[in-house]
């Protein structure tokens, strides 16, 4: 009996030292540092999704800069992708590139920690404004991270390494919103906020540290194969380079519908939690923890399921479910009916994010994918940019409750011209079979 306690012990010790360990820099081992990085990047995820907003508000943020808060993120996504995918693909050392980009994206966190310091008319608003600078080496990063990651994942195996990570990703989210929650509860303001941010960007280094441990194949193809400088600068050909891939037209066309309704609503969330219901970051944590623990069963199945029947079945399903988050967070009228919209949130979000981006690997054609996927993020992005503004505007003027209705319908309305687009062929019957293939 103590000999197999024995065993069992010394093999969780193994188990927890994995996560720890120096990764080393071979193809091998490139699904186990894909998991360790997004592990430890999962503290500062949980920080900053769960808690900028929150803090920004208690700082005095108004309306109209949380919709900035939401927003300018955008529109700093929308002036850097395709520069970021030019620089993506003309990069002799993507490692560089890959690494530089992570670091500058994770720096603002710490930053953020300082806003306290400002004058006080100034804080909220050097909140929204460090965050949003940030976007601008996310963009590179994440154009970069998503050309690496379909070089480094075979195709077979990316439903089911990206279904991992972000298990792995809710997993560390739920227990760092958790403990954060309550210790923000307990700790004095700003003092506690800037604890936690220090911390979590301590952890996003770790994080950083792994993914430079990932074995990137050789670029040299790229670059034995440039494009001719007439045609990098010939628009037309481009355009008639994407508008030949008729597919891909449909996807991004339908999903650039549905990210009007999609981000509506986002900037209310935070604020009808705060100001109108009036719960503390301890309710927010756990929330947020639901959230994320069903999310990680989620995540666990749907890459089973994405194997199965598809990406685009799984993606359909992400985006009829997050109809529901606007207007079950509009009917809620105290913190407890907001459980029973995150756990929906819980199986919606997985679904939406883990279907969007294999759908998007999908469909953009595998030369020049990352001007593709840049040229997707920056569609999205002008939407993301726009929609929050005008859901903050239209909660000013009508009020908060019925804005987030608006939020709702508006994203059941994408829902039905995304399947449409989707589908490839016109009528209902059509889009319930892509539903159900």
């Amino acid at each position: 009996m103590v000999s197999k306690t024995g065993s069992a012990l010394q093999r969780a010790r193994n188990l927890a030292l994995r996560w720890v360990a120096p990764g080393q820099v071979h193809a091998q081992w490139n699904e186990w540092n894909l998991y360790r990085e997004i592990a430890w990047f999962g503290v500062l995820s949980g920080v900053s999704n769960t808690f900028i907003s929150v803090f920004a508000l208690r700082l005095g943020a108004s309306n109209f800069l949380m919709g900035l808060r939401t927003s300018l993120p955008a529109l700093a996504n929308v002036i850097s992708q395709i520069p970021a995918a030019r620089l993506v693909e003309r990069a002799s050392d993507r490692r560089k590139v890959l690494l530089l980009s992570g670091l500058l994206m994770r720096l603002p966190v710490f930053v953020v920690a300082l806003a306290p310091l400002f004058p006080a008319r100034m804080q909220a608003g050097a909140v929204v404004y460090i965050t949003a600078l940030g976007t601008i080496p996310a963009a590179v990063g994440t154009v970069s991270f998503t050309a690496m990651f379909a070089d480094v994942v075979a195709p077979p195996d990316r439903a089911r390494v990206v279904s991992l990570r972000n298990a792995l990703l809710a997993a560390a989210t739920t227990l760092t919103v958790l403990m954060t929650g309550q210790a923000l509860d307990l700790l004095p303001f700003p003092g506690g906020y800037q604890l936690i941010f220090a911390l979590a960007f301590a952890a996003s280094l770790v994080s950083l540290y792994y993914l430079g441990r990932v074995a990137i194949p050789d670029s040299g193809a790229t670059r034995r194969n440039p494009a001719p400088s007439g045609e990098r600068l010939d628009v037309r050909r481009s355009v008639r380079r994407v508008l030949a891939q008729r597919d891909y037209l449909r996807f991004a066309l339908g999903s650039f519908l549905y990210h009007w309704g999609l981000h509506f609503p986002v900037p209310l969330y935070a604020i009808y939690r705060v100001r109108t219901l009036g719960i503390s970051e301890g309710w927010i944590g756990a929330l947020s923890t639901l959230e994320s623990a069903v999310t990680i069963v989620v995540y666990y199945a749907l890459g089973k399921v994405a194997q199965r029947r598809g990406s685009r079945s799984v993606l359909l399903l992400g985006v009829l479910l997050v109809c529901f988050f606007p207007i079950g967070t509009a009917l809620s009228t105290s913190p407890w009916p907001l459980l029973l919209v995150s756990f929906v949130a819980g199986i919606a979000n997985p679904a939406f994010n883990l279907g969007l981006f294999n759908t998007l690997l999908e469909f953009a054609p595998t030369e020049r994918r990352a001007s593709y996927v840049a040229l997707f993020n920056t569609l999205m992005n002008v939407a993301a940019f726009v929609s929050p503004l005008l859901g903050t505007t239209v909660a000013e003027w009508i009020g908060i409750r019925e804005a987030l209705w608006i939020g709702g319908v508006a994203r059941i309305a994408g829902f039905v011209a995304f399947a449409y687009l989707l589908s490839g062929r016109p009528g209902p019957r059509r889009i319930v079979s892509t539903l159900r293939s």
